[in-house]
């Protein structure tokens, strides 16, 4: 019986180490998004929209929509030039969907 609550200990010990590491690490990424975003110029309207659209672009991609698709939602709704939705697009791959990054810029065409 100790054996088993020692090691339900030691789990939940473990997760709880964990758990702020990983938490620390989207933080960064998150920061790094968009503090690259804010250096370019590029604004969705608030850092926490910016991640959001990222994230959601991701999902977008991954269910099959291009990146074109996606630079003509951030020209249209969002009202980016196509040169800020093409390097939006290519910084939210690079940080939360790298299978998705392309090899070369995202083109609008």
């Amino acid at each position: 019986m100790k054996r088993k609550i020692s090691a339900c200990a030691f789990g939940a010990l473990l997760a709880v180490m964990l758990v702020p590491s990983t938490v620390a690490h989207a933080d960064q990424t998150d920061d790094d998004f968009t503090n690259y975003l804010q250096a370019h110029g590029v604004n969705l309207g608030s850092p926490s929209l910016d991640v959001k659209a990222a994230r959601v672009m991701c999902q977008d991609l991954n269910a099959g929509y291009s990146q074109k698709d996606e630079i003509d939602q951030l020209t249209g709704s969002h009202r980016l030039n196509p040169g800020q939705a093409q390097m939006f697009v290519a910084a939210a791959t690079a940080d939360y969907c790298p299978a998705k990054h392309p090899e070369s810029k995202p083109s609008s065409k």
